[in-house]
C-alpha cells in the first residue's frame, strides 16, 4: 500500500478538522443553504478551470450520465457515493454543527469509523479483525462516554443538532464504501468532480427556489461580499472539497473504509484543539478522558493495518 497514502489519510483529517469551525462560524452570518450552495458553486469553478487548463484530467462529465459507454454499467456506485456525500451527509453535518458546540460536533463525527466497519461488511463484504473491532469498540466507548456526560440543557448544544450529527456519520460511512467501490473503475478525480457536481446542483437548484420564494434573489451572492466569508468559503470550497476530497478518494484505492475512517481520530483532535485556541470553548476532564479512547482506536486500527500490508509484501 505504501506509507504515502497513510500520511494522504492523516492530512485528508487534518484539514478536515478544520471545517467544523469554518463551517459553524459562517453558518453564524449566513444560512446552512448559502452555505452549502456558495460553497459547492465556488469548488466546480476552481475545478472547471482546472479541467479547462488541462491541469487536472477526468473521465467522467456531465455527458457521461446520458450518453452510454464502456464505464455506463459501473455509474451506479458512482452516483450514490455522490449522494451520499456532499448532498446529504454535507446537509445534515452543517445542520448539526450550527446546533452543537465544535467540541460536540468533532466528538459525534468520530462515530464514523465503526459505522464504516459495519457498511463495508454488508455491502463490500470486506471483514476486520478482532482486534481491529476492539479498538473500534474502544472508540465508541469514548464518544458514550462524552456523549452522556455532555449538557444539553444549555442551548449549546441540542438535541435535534445530535441527531443530524448521527445522521451525518451513517451518509459519511455508506460515502467511504462506494466511494471504495467506485474507485475500482474510476480515479480518485472522478469521483471529486462528480461529487462536486453533484453538490453544486443540488445545493444551488434548492437554494435559488428558496431565494425566489423570499424575494431576495439578489442578495444570493451577499454572503461573498464579507471578507471573513470569503476566508471561510475559499477553505471549505478548495481545501476542505477539491484537496480533502482528492486525497481522500485516492487513499480509498488502497485502503479499507473503516481503516481510513480510523484516522478521523485526528480530525476529531484537530476540531477540539480549533474549538478550545480559536473558538473560546472549554475543554472539559471527560471530554479529554473520551478523547484518549477515540485516540487509541485510530493508532490501534491504523497500526493494525500497516502491520498487515507489511505481512502482505513479505508474502508476495
Amino acid at each position: 500500500m505504501g506509507f504515502f497514502v497513510y500520511i494522504l489519510a492523516f492530512l485528508k483529517n487534518v484539514i478536515y478538522g478544520f471545517t467544523v469551525f469554518f463551517t459553524g462560524n459562517l453558518t453564524e452570518s449566513a444560512d446552512v443553504l448559502d452555505v452549502l450552495a456558495l460553497r459547492f458553486l465556488m469548488s466546480f469553478v476552481v475545478l472547471w478551470v482546472l479541467k479547462t487548463l488541462r491541469v487536472i484530467k477526468t473521465e467522467v462529465c456531465l455527458k457521461s450520465f446520458f450518453v452510454k459507454n464502456e464505464k455506463s454499467k459501473f455509474l451506479a456506485p458512482l452516483l450514490l457515493a455522490a449522494l451520499f456525500e456532499p448532498v446529504i451527509e454535507l446537509f445534515f453535518e452543517a445542520l448539526g454543527i450550527s446546533m452543537t458546540t465544535d467540541i460536540t460536533a468533532g466528538v459525534i463525527l468520530s462515530l464514523m469509523p465503526i459505522t464504516s466497519c459495519i457498511c463495508e461488511s454488508l455491502i463490500l463484504k470486506e471483514k476486520t479483525t478482532l482486534m481491529q473491532k476492539f479498538f473500534l469498540a474502544l472508540g465508541v466507548i469514548g464518544v458514550i462516554y462524552i456523549a452522556v456526560n455532555t449538557d444539553t440543557s444549555t442551548g449549546e448544544n441540542s438535541i435535534l443538532g445530535i441527531m443530524f450529527l448521527l445522521l451525518t456519520v451513517v451518509s459519511g460511512a455508506l460515502y467511504l464504501v462506494f466511494s471504495r467501490k467506485s474507485s475500482e473503475h474510476f480515479g480518485a478525480m472522478d469521483i471529486t468532480y462528480v461529487s462536486v457536481l453533484f453538490g453544486m446542483v443540488a445545493f444551488n437548484s434548492v437554494n435559488v427556489i428558496r431565494h425566489l420564494i423570499n424575494g431576495d434573489i439578489l442578495n444570493y451572492f451577499a454572503p461573498y461580499f464579507n471578507a471573513q466569508n470569503m476566508i471561510g468559503f475559499v477553505f471549505l470550497a478548495v481545501f476542505a472539497t477539491i484537496i480533502s476530497a482528492g486525497m481522500n478518494n485516492f487513499a480509498l484505492r488502497k485502503m479499507q473504509a473503516s481503516t481510513m475512517s480510523a484516522f478521523s481520530g485526528v480530525s476529531t483532535l484537530v476540531t477540539i484543539m480549533v474549538g478550545v485556541l480559536l473558538g473560546g470553548e472549554t475543554l472539559k476532564s471527560f471530554q479529554i478522558i473520551g478523547l484518549t479512547l477515540i485516540i487509541a482506536r485510530m493508532i490501534g486500527v491504523s497500526w493494525i493495518a500497516i502491520k498487515k500490508d507489511k505481512e502482505k509484501c513479505k508474502e508476495i
